[in-house]
């Protein structure tokens, strides 16, 4: 398999069990093929990185941590070089 078809695989991997690990939640977790570029469009679009962390569970808890001491109001999870970044509103 080529590389780019391998990448995009498991990419919709990552995808399908982020959804099935989060279910129907407030969380949106993105994870692409190009994480790059999903990384630095959340920046550019008015996010920031609050925290990086070695598994979606620990993001997701820290996210919703802040959720529950008003710190921030929505979050994001996004898969990014092998860390999930937790992405709050800038």
């Amino acid at each position: 398999m080529h590389k780019p078809t391998r990448t995009a695989a498991t990419a919709a991997a990552g995808v399908v069990m982020a959804l099935a690990l989060t279910g129907a939640g407030a969380v949106a977790t993105t994870a692409t093929a190009s994480a790059a570029t999903v990384a630095s469009e959340t920046v550019a679009q008015g996010w920031d990185v609050s925290g990086s962390f070695d598994t979606q569970q620990e993001c997701v808890a820290a996210g919703d941590a802040g959720l529950a001491d008003g710190s921030w109001a929505q979050y994001r999870c996004v898969l990014f070089e092998a860390r999930w970044d937790l992405m709050t509103p800038a």
